[in-house]
């Protein structure tokens, strides 16, 4: 049997992402209790999960939530990033409560976010210690509180657990290893589909990562490995992306109005000035109701930059991030001509948005100069008890360096704690997100339907049209005989005759792209697809032409392209994760016929 050492302990990478699993669990305390603060946005996308179980139950296209929207269907899956919606949806499924679910959802983007940086720091930097750190600040930081916990914005918590899988992949790609661009490639494909906004930083951020070792693209094997990586990227995420833009083609939707989502105007009212990244609780600036300090942890990991020698941080990486951070806090604030910028940069809506980058970067400078100052501690310790043959003392050095970790991370979960503790908990369970919707006609939200924004522009402008429309087809001109009518579980069914010359139909759905109105003539088997437009009040209608008789049906269909594109990205995932799978076995294999030689 082999005899303990304590020293052998640091190289176990195991006991590290067992203390990152237990801050985690820390960090998600306040959720044990009954209830939950869903703060800005909670309401809305728990509504969602349970919109989209409602409608795999259904046996319909999870796509449109059908109940949604004054039970006009609302295209939310549509538009909005698929992954934290199928994680909840995942969770919703194990545990039989929504609420239950997106606990537990905060609590994996808490771990796999920790795992993620902890395991990229590790890799680039060559230090446990400094991964250890840059991944409980990356957890605690206050930003990240704010979220999890005060704005609940799922987008945003997702995303945070593949920005360091891309880097780390990046960096192994241009580092030659290019057997772990999965990690590139699975960490992209996951960010994508999470949430728009933070892709559109971390490409930016990327692009500038990837120029500085611009050389390295010489090599013909990283270049390959970069071109491969992101045509798999590509045809993976295109059964959102291009449906996203068949729908903003097929019809004006509030989302893609000018000044709904931000305006040269808005987007620089929301710019922070920089006390607020300092004081947690500063009476002017932007968002006040908020807090976006850095956080005294990482603070004070900037202010060890001064007292750690340069030589030690000699590195082309640590100045990309730390230059990096400096910029995006800058971007954060009102210091950045925002008033100037293209739309493609005002799509972030918030300056303050950058500040996720912000704690990707300094998260990884403050682990590195902690680890560097508990180093110079540590070596100082070590060189006055080298002499010394007590084997308690012999240990002390190291046990100071441990305990100083330990007391690091008690103090950083005491601070973040206070962010955290005065929220209130409201009892809510599936039956609370079932009760009938209130779409509020002066803030043009609803917690079923977010602030409209998924609506054709036609039907906001006619919200109390909207809000007062039955479920009933409605004749906009010409005659016809409606019987038989029956709208059950967002599908619709009714007979149709005596119909005049040049009818139009309203049908009770807001528009989307996709939506199959079916014709079956009278004593016939065969059945032919009717054309579909939008009303002027933003609903679906059909134009008949006269002389039909026979019987409807109508609902949502993923358009042909749609379901092309589906079969592309599950096809392209499908051999791309058999291909790892083989490619590791392959390699373990090969490995041990080499170790057996």
């Amino acid at each position: 049997m082999k005899k303990f050492n304590i020293k052998n302990i640091k190289n176990k990478s195991y006991l590290y992402y067992l203390i990152i699993l237990i801050v985690a669990l820390i960090m998600c305390a306040p959720l044990f209790q009954e209830g939950i603060h869903a703060g800005h946005d909670g309401d809305f996308h728990i509504s969602r999960t349970i919109g989209t179980i409602e409608e795999l139950q259904n046996g319909n296209s999870p796509f449109i939530v059908s109940r949604f929207s004054n039970n006009l269907g609302f295209g939310w899956n549509l538009f909005y990033p698929p992954i934290n919606t199928a994680l909840n949806v995942i969770f919703a499924f194990l545990t039989g409560d929504v609420v239950i679910a997106i606990k537990v959802f905060i609590f994996f983007t808490f771990a796999v976010s920790g795992i993620s940086m902890f395991t990229m720091v590790k890799k680039i930097f060559k230090s446990n210690t400094a991964a250890l750190i840059s991944s409980i600040i990356y957890m605690i930081a206050p930003y990240r509180l704010l979220n999890a916990y005060t704005r609940l914005a799922v987008g945003e918590m997702t995303s945070f657990m593949f920005i360091p899988i891309i880097f780390n992949g990046v960096y192994e790609i241009l580092k030659g290893n290019t057997r772990k661009s999965y990690l590139f490639t699975l960490g992209a494909i996951g960010l994508i589909l999470s949430h728009n906004i933070s892709t559109m930083l971390v490409c930016i951020l990327g692009f500038f990562y990837v120029l500085i070792n611009i050389k390295k693209l010489k090599d013909k094997k990283i270049l390959k490995a970069f071109i491969i990586s992101t045509i798999i990227i590509v045809l993976s995420v295109i059964f959102f992306e291009i449906p996203l833009l068949q729908q903003q083609n097929g019809c004006d939707y509030e989302v893609f109005r000018y000044g709904k989502m931000y305006s040269t105007e808005s987007v620089p009212g929301h710019a922070l000035i920089p006390l607020q990244l300092i004081l947690r609780h500063v009476e002017s600036g932007a968002d006040t109701s908020m807090y976006f300090c850095l956080g005294i942890p990482i603070l004070i990991g900037l202010i060890l930059t001064f007292f750690i020698k340069k030589e030690k941080k000699d590195n082309k990486n640590y100045w990309f991030f730390f230059i990096s951070g400096i910029i995006a806090t800058i971007m954060s604030t009102v210091i950045f001509p925002w008033k100037y910028m293209p739309s493609v940069l005002l799509m972030i809506q918030f300056p303050w948005r950058m500040l996720e980058i912000v704690v990707f970067c300094f998260a990884i400078i403050s682990g590195i100069n902690y680890s560097l100052f508990i180093n110079k501690i540590y070596y100082l310790l070590k060189e006055k008890f080298n002499n010394i043959t007590n084997k308690v003392l012999i240990y002390f050095p190291l046990s100071m360096k441990i305990l100083f970790i330990i007391l690091f991370i008690i103090l950083s979960l005491i601070y973040s704690f206070s962010f955290i503790t005065d929220l209130d908990y409201e009892y809510k369970n599936n039956d609370f997100y079932r009760q009938e919707e209130i779409i509020d006609p002066v803030g043009e939200v609803s917690r079923y339907s977010s602030f409209l924004e998924y609506w054709p522009q036609k039907a906001v402008r006619n919200l109390e049209y909207i809000s007062n429309r039955d479920q009933k087809v409605l004749i906009l001109s010409g005659t016809a005989t409606i019987e038989n009518e029956n709208k059950e579980k967002g599908k619709l069914d009714f007979d149709i005759s005596n119909v005049g010359n040049d009818v139009k139909l309203e049908l009770p759905y807001l528009f989307y792209t996709g939506y199959a109105v079916t014709y079956t003539p009278e004593n016939s088997k065969f059945s032919m697809k009717l054309e579909v437009v939008e009303s002027d009040k933003g609903l679906v209608q059909v134009n008949l032409t006269g002389n039909e008789k026979g019987h409807i049906h109508v609902e949502y269909q993923p358009t042909k392209s749609h379901i092309i594109c589906m079969i592309i990205s599950f096809t392209t995932l499908t051999v791309y994760i058999i291909y790892l799978i083989f490619s590791y076995i392959f390699n373990k294999c090969n490995k041990k016929l080499l170790d057996g030689k």
